[in-house]
């Protein structure tokens, strides 16, 4: 050996000697019954490093060693009870399959289940067949990223299923890069402040893709979140941020893109909610911003409720939706522009004399149809007739026909860019002049009855 190798070698170990624990070891575990012993006899520090093949669990991890998977690895829990059990800190599991747990909500049979232990990683790590994927409880710290986690819950069907990843009193988490799919709620938070939740994929779930329960300074950024009853559920959850996240294609009955009930202070930036039942749906939430959203193709863009008060949407894409706002009150406190500017509405024809890229004209999002279709549903099969098209153009002619105080007093003319989705230009309302000729004055009459036999008092 030369004397350049030598010192290769020499400095190789020292690297190997300064990564390691003082007195750690790693071990290789053959596949089969074995890992059960390697754990129990391991010492904190220890990496365990399961080889390719099936292991049989359950296990069980009381001291804060490392658990590696080789290509193939797999620990199955037979469909009983939880697979990985973790009570100590510091504790390491990645590259690792992880499967088989048992069907009992009631004992939270999970594929790996972190009780009262900080500082935990699960990283790269494959759950199937399992009834949660991960369930931490009292465990500070936490982070899992790059994870896929499927279930057994049916789309629809929450009956009796987990979540996907469940944190109940654990603050500081981390939750980065999973997919999670065909679970009850794919993420779900409770009391854990804190968190950052990114670059997650949530689909397919039974109920909700992310939910929060008694949440403070969470952060969900850069997700998609698609297929779901509902995309993101956030309740009695306050000084939240959620910015430059994908929430599409969440259709059905009772079905919402962002739901939001008792939440406040929040900042909603930047988001894609598109081809949604309802893309927001508010109810007794509070000075929350929401600024820089494409809100396009959905059945309601905005619904909410009297409850909520001093909201402000500014510089917002609202483009093609059956209804822009609804609203159940005449008068409102919640604002639709900063100040200075508006958002922009595609069924907007707006005047800029003196252009500077904001309408002279104030706008009224808020239709007289989409006030009575909220008190009786069955109205919506007329909305695309030539009815609701002429009651429209009464509603410019004639302010008073208008069922909400709601304004925006500066619609712009141009959509905004949205960071991370399309801006595409969509055409410019203008009113169709046969509406106008048929049948105005009858049609506009049918529309001011209407609105007095469902008016309430504010």
């Amino acid at each position: 050996m030369t004397g350049g190798a030598a010192r290769l070698l020499a400095l190789a170990a020292a690297g190997v000697l300064a990564a390691s624990p003082a007195g750690a070891s790693v071990t290789r575990v053959p596949a089969g019954d074995g890992a059960r012993q390697a754990v129990a006899g391991a010492a904190a520090g220890d990496t365990l490093v399961l080889a390719a093949g099936v292991h049989h669990g359950p296990l069980r991890i009381e001291r804060g060693l490392t658990l590696r998977g080789e290509a193939g690895s797999v620990v199955d829990g037979g469909r009983r009870g939880t697979v990985l059990e973790i009570v100590a800190p510091g504790v390491v599991i990645e590259d690792l399959a992880v499967r088989g747990s048992g069907t009992r909500a009631l004992t939270i049979d999970s594929g790996i289940h972190v009780i009262a232990a900080g500082g935990v990683v699960i990283r790269r790590v494959r759950l199937d067949d399992v009834l949660y994927g991960i369930y931490a409880e009292r465990a500070t710290g936490l982070v899992v990223e790059d994870c896929h986690l499927h279930g057994r819950a049916t789309p629809g069907d929450p009956s009796g299923e987990g979540n996907g990843i469940h944190v109940w009193y654990t603050p500081d988490a981390r939750l980065a890069g999973n997919t999670i799919d065909h679970f009850q709620d794919g993420i779900y938070l409770s009391f854990a402040h804190n968190t950052l939740v990114a670059h997650d994929r949530l689909q397919d779930n039974a109920r909700y893709g992310l939910h929060t329960m008694y949440c403070q300074q969470n952060r969900l950024v850069e997700n998609l979140f698609t297929r779901n009853v509902a995309g993101v559920a956030i309740m009695f959850s306050n000084h939240l941020v959620v910015e430059g996240n994908d929430v599409l294609h969440n259709r059905g009955p009772r079905t919402y893109g962002l739901l939001l009930r008792d939440c406040s202070d929040g900042e909603f930036i930047n988001n894609r909610l598109v081809d949604n039942t309802v893309a927001i749906f508010m109810d007794n939430s509070n000075r929350n911003r929401m600024r820089g959203n494409l809100i396009q193709d959905n059945g309601w863009g905005l619904l909410m409720f009297s409850s909520c008060d001093g909201n402000e949407f500014a510089e917002n894409n609202v483009i093609h939706n059956d209804y822009p706002v609804a609203l159940d009150m005449r008068r409102t406190n919640n604002r639709f522009d900063d100040g200075a500017r508006g958002n922009y509405w595609s069924d907007n024809a707006p005047y800029d004399l003196d252009d500077d890229g904001v309408s002279d004209v104030p706008y009224s999002p808020v239709t007289a149809f989409a006030f009575l279709s909220k008190q009786y549903p069955d109205l919506a099969i007329l909305a695309r007739s030539p009815a609701v098209a002429a009651l429209g153009v009464a509603e410019r002619v004639i302010p008073a026909m208008r069922p909400s105080e709601a304004v925006d007093r500066f619609p712009l003319l141009e959509p905004v860019a949205v960071s991370g989705g399309g801006t595409r230009r969509a055409p410019r309302a203008t009113a169709p002049a046969w509406a106008t000729l048929a049948g105005f004055g009858a049609l506009a009459l049918f529309g001011l009855l209407g609105l007095l036999r469902g008016w309430r008092a504010p």
